[in-house]
This record gives C-alpha cells, structure tokens and sequence, in this order.
C-alpha cells in the first residue's frame, strides 16, 4: 500500500514516463502476440498447401492417361502421372531438371518443331500436334490446354496409332477407287473415241445411200437404220456422261443464255409431237425482269429434254406445261424456277426415292415398252447439283407429275448480252453451200475422209486430204495464198495432232495463216474439248460423228460474220 501511494505520489515528470513505459511493454507484448499467431497460420497454411500438393500429386500422378501440367512462370513440369513416366522413360526428378530429355526421345525434329510451335501459341483453344516416338512404333495426339488463370499449360497425350492405320487403310481404299475412277474414265472416254470414229463412217455411209435411193423400196431400211444408229449414239453418249460426272470431269460452259429463246426452242421442239398425240401443250414465262443470264444452255436444254420427252411418253390424254418463273433478283444473280407439268401415268411414291439412281426404272414393263438406258434422270439430277441447283419431283400414280427445277444464276452483263443478241438474232445461213470452195482436210481414218470428200463433192467443194497434222502444214505452206477456204482438222492423228497442226499453222510467216478459218472434226465431244480447240486457234468444232448439214450452216454463219 504504502508502495503505491509512493507511486502516485511520484512528481509529475516520474508519472508520465511510468504510463508510458507501462504502454509500451503492453503494444510490445501484443506484438509479440501477433507474430506467434501469423507464424502459426503460416505453418499451417505451409503444412495444409503441402498436403493439398501431395494429395494433388498422389490424385495426378495415378490417372492412367500420359500427362503431364506445366506450369509457365518458370517453364517447370510440376506434375506428371505413371503413365507419362512409363512411356517416356523419364522420373519426375529427369523431366524437372532436362526439358530436353522430352524432346530427345520424339522422331527426328519433331521435338523441336514442338516446342518452337508450342511457344508461338497463344493460348486459346487447345494446341494439338500429332508425334511419334522413338523407341515405340506407335503415334500420338499431344494435345495443350491452358488453365483459366493463365498459370498453367496440361500436356496430355492420345495413343492414335489404330486411328492413323485405319485413316490409311481408308486413303488407300480411296485412291484405288480414284485410280479405278480415272481408269475407266479414261477406258470410256478412249472407247467413246473408237466407237464414234467408226459410226462416223456408219452414219456418213447411210447418208450416202440415203440420198441415193431416194424413192427406193430400200430407202425405209436407211431410214430405219439412221434411227438406230442415232438411238445407239445417245446411249454412247448417257453412259459417257454418266462415267465423266462420276469422274468429276464435266466442265460446264459459262455463257449467256436467252431465257426466252430457250423457251421458244423447247416449244419449237415439242409441240407438233405433242399435239400430235391429241394434248395440249404450252411454255409459259411469268414474272420476269430478266432475260439473260450465265450458264451452260446446252446443259440446261438437255435437262429440260429429258423432263419433256418423259412427259410425252407417259401422257396420252391432258397437257404437258413448261413454266418458266422467276423468283428472286438480288444484285447480279437471280433465282429461277423451271417447271415441267404433265397430266401423265405419274409414279409410285416408293420409286421417287430411287428416281435418280444410275439404271433405275420404275418396273421391267416401263423398259421394255418405252426402251432407254435409265441413266437420263441420273445425268439430269447430277448436271443440275454442278450447276448449284436442285430438283424436285411431285407425283402421284394416275395424277401425273411435276418436275420442277431450282436454279441461281449470274445476269449477263449488258455487253454480254448484247453480243448473245447479236450472234441469235442472226438468221443462219441456209443459203450457203460449198460450192466453188476448196477445202484442206486433215483426216487419217481413210473411210471417214471418203465419206467426207463424197459428201463435200456433192455439195460442190473440191477437197484436198492430208493423212494428218504434219502432211496438212506441208500442204497449206506449199499452196498459194488464198487456195483454200477453210480447213476442216481431225484431233487425234499420228505424227502430229489436230491442235498442235492449228498452232503451227497460225504461227507461220503469211498473212493467210492468220486468218484462214480452221474448224476441228473430232470425236472428242465434251465443252473442255471445244474449249481446247478454240484455245489451239481454231475457229469451231465439230463433233462426230458429223452432222454435215449442221456443219454446212454454222460454217455459213461464220464466214457470213466475218
């Protein structure tokens, strides 16, 4: 007691300087307090973080797929699973230290195309490379996903060495197929050739004896013969067709195309038939701005063919209706509709969903009473997909059909147009003949060339064969400027080819060389074909077997424009 009294009645400066030391050891003792307690917290977040690792490590490193988690701040695998350690080879402790020991054990550079692909990534998606290994026959699928924060990258890797052998085994299998597609191809498109040399004569010789026997009994037989003969070259040609779109080898011609003038021609081609038969028949264009646009017309026309010549065959009594619409015009395309309406047998419903496969007819009774080679519909539906449109078919057994034709195509230009106009609008030369002309002919087959001279000398021309495209050079170069009117070129000859004979022509040092009209006879039939000849410097081509009265007025036609 008296201590404190002492205490309290210490002088003024002695009191204060005790309160404060008194503060102090407190504030220090709290200190004191809070550093134990933070050291603590530290130690057991240490201890709980070191657990949480090893649980991690424990939960990482017992999944059974090769991985591993990369942790970016100081390019160090943190973790890795047994699995990643067996195919590799390597411990936790070899990876940590050597990055490289990875890479040393993939193929030749592939470990450092990895990494240097790997650094250059930016981290979003998943970063896949396939790798192979260099102790171990099989393939695999490195595959890299960053984590949401950014920390960390998870190699992970697929065994897809079965997925590769059958992904061979399937290129394989497709490249047979493609090398068989191209062998009977070109099989097909060398038989067209030797198949239409010779029908060439055929028809060329029916030609002669028809002109002949004029008034004859026998006159009906050529007739008939000349039917046939044209029956056989369709078929020729529906299969030839068929192999080249199957081939992908069918190039379509962009051109202007007069919608209306190809309405008026499908009406000019049925009608009278049709009518014949006691229906009604009509083309009707409805709702058009439009008149041209950009295409293969002879690929149209041949589709629009096969519709009509089905409905006049199934059609005994109602109409068939051609309707042409368009659709919708947005910049420099327009969409049209092409419709082909008959009041027909029509078709099961179960037969439209085998409709355009290749040979197939409704039934054997179909076949055999209205013949073909089931391959029209094939084709047709085919050459509409290569021009970007589609086809729909409504029918119903006694009702008849529709089919109907979706297409969207460029406008022509007005420049385009205008020439197409210009070039249509002009009536074709029936009034030319060959007489007076001289004609240079490049022919090896020495039926057709007869048969040529035979036909050609009626008409009044006189004709000089050449054996092919060597003899042909020779023989323009030795002549006179002016001699000859035109040249008509076979394609495929010995020693020198139609094409190459044209471009050595056309280089030659003489005015006429440059402007003397050369147009191909060639069993070679297809757009790629003309484009060819027209590239070679030709002026025109003309397909065999020759349609010489075809022939006569288009080359009428060109000379009349030059």
């Amino acid at each position: 007691m008296s201590a404190m009294v002492s205490f309290f009645q210490l002088p003024g400066t002695y009191h204060i300087q005790a309160v404060l030391l008194l503060l102090e050891l407190f504030f220090a003792f709290q200190l004191l307090l809070w550093q134990i307690r933070l050291k603590r917290k530290k130690q057991n977040l240490a201890e709980k973080s070191k657990n949480r690792n090893l649980f991690y490590q424990m939960y990482f490193t017992e999944l059974q797929t090769p991985q591993f988690l990369f942790r970016r701040k100081d390019q160090n695998p943190v973790y890795q699973t047994n699995a990643f350690s067996e195919l590799f080879g390597l411990s936790a402790t070899q990876f940590q230290t050597d990055l490289l020991s990875f890479s040393n054990r993939l193929v030749k550079e592939q470990g450092r195309k990895f990494w240097k692909q790997y650094q250059q990534w930016d981290g979003n998606g998943v970063y896949e490379q396939e790798l192979a290994l260099s102790e171990t026959p099989n393939w695999y699928r490195l595959s890299v996903k960053r984590s949401e924060d950014g920390l960390y990258d998870l190699f992970q890797f697929t065994d897809i060495t079965k997925e590769r052998e059958e992904k061979a085994e399937l290129t394989e299998r497709l490249n047979d197929a493609a090398e068989s597609s191209r062998s009977k191809t070109a099989f097909l498109s060398k038989m067209s050739h030797e198949i239409r040399t010779p029908m060439n004569g055929i028809i060329g010789m029916l030609t002669l004896a028809h002109a002949q026997l004029h008034g004859h009994v026998a006159e009906s037989y050529i007739s008939k013969a000349e039917n046939l003969s044209a029956y056989l070259l369709s078929v020729l040609n529906d299969i030839l067709d068929m192999s080249r779109i199957e081939a992908g080898k069918v190039e379509l011609a962009q051109k202007p195309i007069d919608l209306t003038a190809l309405a008026e021609k499908l009406r000019d081609l049925f009608q009278k038939n049709v009518e014949a038969k006691g229906i009604a028949f009509s083309v009707e264009m409805q709702d058009f701005d439009v008149r041209y646009v950009i295409g293969d017309e002879l690929r149209l026309s041949q589709v629009l063919v096969n519709f009509l010549s089905n409905a006049q065959k199934f059609t005994s009594q109602g109409e068939i209706k051609v309707i042409f619409r368009q659709l919708l015009r947005e910049a420099d395309k327009v969409s049209i509709m092409i419709r082909v309406h008959d009041t027909g047998a029509g078709m099961d419903p179960n037969f439209l969903n085998r409709i355009f496969l290749p040979f197939e007819q409704e039934s054997a009774d179909t076949a055999k009473q209205h013949g073909g080679s089931g391959l029209g519909m094939a084709i047709t539906d085919n050459l509409v997909r290569l021009m970007g449109g589609e086809i729909v078919v409504e029918s119903m057994p006694g009702k008849g059909s529709d089919f109907t034709v979706y297409l969207t195509l460029p406008i022509a230009s007005e420049e385009e147009a205008a020439l197409d106009s210009d070039e249509k609008t002009m009536e074709p030369d029936a009034e030319f003949t060959y007489a007076g002309c001289h004609i240079l002919m490049a022919e090896d087959n020495e039926i057709n060339a007869e048969i040529a001279v035979s036909i050609l000398e009626e008409a009044g021309a006189t004709v000089d064969v050449a054996e092919n495209g060597q003899v042909v050079q020779e023989m323009f170069a030795e002549k006179p400027e002016g001699t000859y009117n035109f040249i008509l070129m076979d394609i495929q000859m010995p020693l020198v080819d139609g094409r190459t004979a044209a471009r050595q022509i056309r280089a030659m040092n003489r005015p006429d060389a440059q402007t003397i009209p050369i147009f191909a006879l060639s069993a070679d039939a297809f757009v790629e074909d003309q484009r060819r000849s027209l590239e070679s410097g030709m002026n025109g081509h003309f397909s065999k077997p020759i349609d010489f009265e075809k022939m006569r007025i288009e080359i009428g036609n060109y000379l009349r424009r030059r």
